[in-house]
């Protein structure tokens, strides 16, 4: 029997990942700028915006992510949210946090959070 995926289905995407750095853990985290363009439209004349995301145990998060005023060279980061996230979770240099969309419509932002462990000599990604 074949059978078909259908629209109910829960459909996760994966918007971007990254292995955090000693700057990401300690200060701010720097975010993707073509991520942002496209998902994440930031009202004229604004350098900030406040979105949520749910963890693994369903948890919702605000972030804001803000930008430089210079439009050639956003650097975009995460700052308001994200250090108690990353208190809160045990986060370290080397762990990676992946951004997803949930749902038909991207109906909610997830994150994702994995170790990289050493296991019998090669290398294994964790949740955490």
């Amino acid at each position: 029997m074949h059978m078909q995926s259908s629209e109910s289905e829960p459909v996760m995407k994966e918007l971007f990942s990254k292995i955090l750095t000693a700057t990401d853990v300690r200060v701010r985290f720097s975010f993707p700028t073509a991520t942002m363009r496209e998902h994440f439209k930031l009202l004229e004349g604004s350098q900030s915006l406040d979105f949520q995301v749910r963890d693994k145990y369903s948890k919702v998060w605000t972030f804001r992510l803000y930008t430089r005023k210079n439009d050639g060279h956003p650097k975009p980061v995460l700052t308001k949210g994200w250090l108690d996230f990353v208190k809160r979770m045990g986060l370290k240099v080397g762990d990676k946090v992946i951004f997803v969309v949930h749902g038909n419509h991207n109906d909610h932002l997830g994150i994702l959070v994995k170790r990289n462990i050493k296991l019998l000599g090669s290398e294994h990604w964790a949740d955490l």
